[in-house]
């Protein structure tokens, strides 16, 4: 099962969507009938968890609609821009994060 929590990021106008996969293992035909949250396309969205590069291409893909797109990178200490409608962030730029708890 994929357990999805969105978390308000208001100084980012973001929204933080992290997942777990219980157990650490899905499959395609689970990840895929899973439903996902929906984000305001005014917002960023950052996405977090730990999970096969197939569902971040399915979570890439839902949140494209957004404002911009990123992904965490722990070792980064922030999140990498993969996608962005708005010309004040860029594809590569990496916004730095204090603390995702």
């Amino acid at each position: 099962m994929i357990k999805f929590t969105v978390k308000e990021l208001p100084h980012l106008e973001a929204r933080l969507v992290k997942f777990e996969i219980e157990g650490g293992i899905t499959t395609p035909e689970e990840a895929f009938s899973t439903p996902l949250p929906e984000v305001a396309p005014g917002k960023g969205v950052i996405l977090s968890g730990r999970g096969p590069i197939w569902l971040y291409g399915r979570l890439i893909h839902h949140f494209h609609p957004a404002r911009w797109v990123a992904v965490f990178d722990p070792r980064l200490g922030g999140a990498v821009v993969v996608a962005s409608h708005w010309p004040e962030v860029k594809p590569g730029q990496v916004i730095e994060l204090d603390d995702l708890a």
